[in-house]
């Protein structure tokens, strides 16, 4: 062994040995320190001995910044969105979490909604949505993100997963392209969507939303091959 090599592992194990000591010595007076707190007469902390509140059961908890702006909202039927001073329905019952502005304006949540199962957390702007992510009872699930008439959306449900582009509600892209309609979708659409819109929507809405998720042609082959979506 190289002469110098065997006195630097000399001092390194000399080294070692002190450190063991030392790390000895601290851990015998930490637990010496322990016992004789545990020792003394009333050493139970405040915490332990403090009553526990039970649950908290409200319908509705607000919480308001130091300017009194309500900020956050969490309540069990949560109210219509108000936008520029004008009431805007969200078309459902929805129990969730709402967050708000420095201004109060409603700016996104994390929802269910009570018509259709969905669970979705969504991001507004100052003047609407621009951005949605849900999920259905059914394992479905699909991410919304939309600025003026362009909407891009990835989806995953029956019918497949595909990536959409859309232009004022036309689509321009489609991959892959869903050529017919699953038995499950075309009965939804056929049904005016009742399960997801109370009282359902007229022929003309679900074309229009079938046609902003599919291709003419898939929508044509589900609407008027065995007849038309129930109008309201």
């Amino acid at each position: 062994m190289h002469p110098d090599f065997e006195t630097r592992l000399q001092a390194f194990e000399r080294s070692q040995r002190r450190l063991r000591s030392w790390v000895y010595l601290l851990a015998a007076s930490l637990a010496a320190a322990i016992a004789a707190l545990a020792l003394q007469p009333g050493a139970v902390s405040a915490s332990a001995t403090a009553p526990v509140a039970g649950p908290l059961r409200v319908t509705e908890l607000v919480v308001v910044d130091p300017q009194g702006v309500e900020r956050v909202r969490i309540g069990g039927d949560l109210p219509d969105a108000v936008i520029n001073g004008r009431r805007v329905p969200r078309g459902s019952k929805a129990a969730g979490v709402m967050l708000y502005d420095r201004s109060g304006q409603e700016r996104g949540g994390y929802v269910t909604w009570d018509e259709s199962d969905n669970i979705g957390l969504t991001l507004d702007g100052r003047k609407g949505q621009n951005a949605l992510f849900v999920a259905g009872p059914d394992g479905s699930t699909a991410l919304q993100l939309w600025q003026g008439g362009q909407l891009v959306e990835l989806r995953a449900d029956g019918n497949g997963a595909r990536l959409t582009h859309t232009r004022n509600g036309a689509i321009t892209l489609q991959q892959p392209e869903i050529a017919r309609l699953s038995e499950a979708t075309c009965t939804l659409f056929r049904g005016g969507l009742r399960e997801e819109v109370p009282g359902g929507l007229s022929v003309e809405k679900i074309r229009q939303i079938c046609q902003g998720r599919f291709s003419t042609t898939a929508c044509n082959a589900c609407l008027d091959g065995d007849g038309t979506a129930t109008a309201r």
